[in-house]
């Protein structure tokens, strides 16, 4: 067995049985040569079959045991057991193409100003319900109006090791769950002076099934730590094509727009209760008639109509989780690791648990 690979495809799972046997049948699928890659699987302490699954196409099985821990603790230790020059981070919900890991490992050889590069979701979901097909259209407009940034998504993203390592790996410490993680590896590779790419013309496609509730909690996380950890301004400069700035975006001019209607409609002298909010509503929807024509373009105007309540009402819980944010970050500060962790990072230790470094 060779000392060192050209790639390692790390897939880091917690209790994704019901994909992952797809998800890494896809990787062996690819049209990369067999032997100029790996693939290791860190399970994060899932309740299901998913250590079983793994083995059946995984060279490398890692089992991380009691509490999970989230994927960017688990993708942080797959790195440490890789032997690739380049990274390939892989969800366990997420199908790549036959071409789509070779075409990114050729872009990285072809242009040595760029140190990382991930695939941009394709228009259809794995999953057929409504909520599931919306949440990733809205997902794929973003990306879409921002093709080509500066963003490093974690569904499907390879990175030279030496650029990752130097990046300080994933926080593992501000993402104990699926949350903006890649959006913060890849301004810290930008903060580095590496290159960042995502891409539109590479495809993957995400099989998670979405319901109101999950996307809810899943907005409201992303809201919440963007305020208080990331800083608005500061990532929505390096990482447009997120979710919560096209949210947060499209609800600033439209609380603005909102709010002149009122102001207006409280000096009419009708008392129509009804026609005041038909105005705020119809302030939401032009305000949002980007998001809606997309919608209608890719699914049909029927689509884009029973989208909007929904997204009015994810906007909401967004901009309430930035509120929250904001709040949490100048009453108890941004979140950090405990005391004996920031001791170890002091004496020079690279990765957790602590192991000394080779000098």
């Amino acid at each position: 067995m060779p000392l060192s690979l050209p790639i390692s495809v790390i897939v880091s799972t917690c209790n994704s049985g019901g994909t992952l046997r797809e998800v890494l049948a896809a990787v062996r699928a690819s049209d990369l040569p067999p032997t100029s890659y790996e693939i290791i699987v860190v399970d994060d302490a899932s309740a299901d079959g998913s250590v079983a699954i793994a083995a059946r196409y995984a060279d490398t099985v890692m089992r991380l045991s009691g509490r999970g821990s989230g994927p960017a603790y688990a993708r942080n230790r797959g790195v440490e057991l890789a032997r690739g020059d380049f990274v390939a981070f892989v969800e366990g919900d997420v199908v790549v193409r036959p071409n789509t890991l070779s075409r990114m490992l050729a872009t990285l050889n072809e242009r040595p100003d760029v140190d990382a590069v991930s695939a941009s979701r394709d228009d259809t979901s794995g999953a057929s319900n409504f909520i599931s097909q919306y949440w990733n259209l809205l997902l794929r407009f973003g990306e879409q109006r921002h093709a080509g940034c500066a963003q490093f998504a974690s569904g499907c993203g390879v990175v030279r090791r030496t650029a990752f390592l130097a990046a300080g790996m994933y926080d593992e410490w501000r993402f104990a769950t699926a949350c903006l993680e890649g959006v913060d590896l890849g301004e810290r590779l930008l903060g580095a002076g590496k290159g960042v790419l995502l891409s539109s013309g590479l495809r993957v496609t995400h099989l998670k099934r979405w319901n109101l509730g999950s996307v809810c909690q899943e907005v409201w996380r992303r809201s919440r730590l963007l305020a208080r950890s990331l800083g608005y301004i500061r990532m929505s400069a390096a990482a447009p094509s997120e979710v919560v700035f096209t949210l947060s975006r499209t609800l600033v001019p439209a609380v603005a727009l909102l709010g002149t209607l009122l102001l207006a409609a409280a000096f009419v002298p009708s008392p129509h209760t009804g026609a005041r909010v038909a105005v705020a509503l119809l302030a939401l929807i032009l305000t949002n008639f980007p998001a809606y024509r997309f919608y209608a373009r890719t699914r049909g105007f029927g689509f884009a109509v029973v989208s909007a309540p929904v997204h009015i009402l994810v906007q909401i819980v967004a901009a309430i989780a930035l509120c929250n944010g904001w709040i949490l970050r100048d009453m108890l500060g941004d979140v950090s690791p405990d005391a004996a962790t920031q001791a170890y990072s002091e004496v020079g230790l690279e990765i957790w648990p602590p192991v000394p470094r080779r000098l």
